[in-house]
């Protein structure tokens, strides 16, 4: 019996998880930040074609909106970091093993 309590409560809650995610995809979400991004084009098209018209200097860099998320942090940094480290160690391993192989194989 506790079985198939446990089996109908991970059914029911894997069944709100795709009504909640289908709500979330039908409900026009996508849609709405489509059109933010495109209200933001049109109102830096209109400040370039003001700049254009006051001969204002003009830079790329005032009109584009960068996209690009930094997620890094500290924990992110740091496993990277003992990533690298532990990368470098074995590859000094296995080439001191493999140095070691190649004495024993020369004639």
């Amino acid at each position: 019996m506790k079985k198939n309590k446990f089996l109908n409560f991970i059914l029911i809650v894997i069944l709100m998880i795709y009504v909640a995610s289908y709500y979330v995809a039908n409900s026009s979400y996508y849609e709405y930040k489509l059109q933010e991004r495109t209200v933001l084009t049109n109102e830096k098209i209109k400040e370039f074609e003001e700049d254009v018209k006051n001969n204002e200097n003009i830079d790329i860099k005032d009109y584009v909106v960068s996209e690009e998320v930094d997620y890094s942090n500290k924990i992110s940094n740091l496993v990277y970091n003992f990533s690298d480290t532990a990368n470098n160690v074995a590859r000094k391993c296995i080439k001191a093993i493999f140095k070691k192989l190649s004495y024993l194989v020369e004639d």
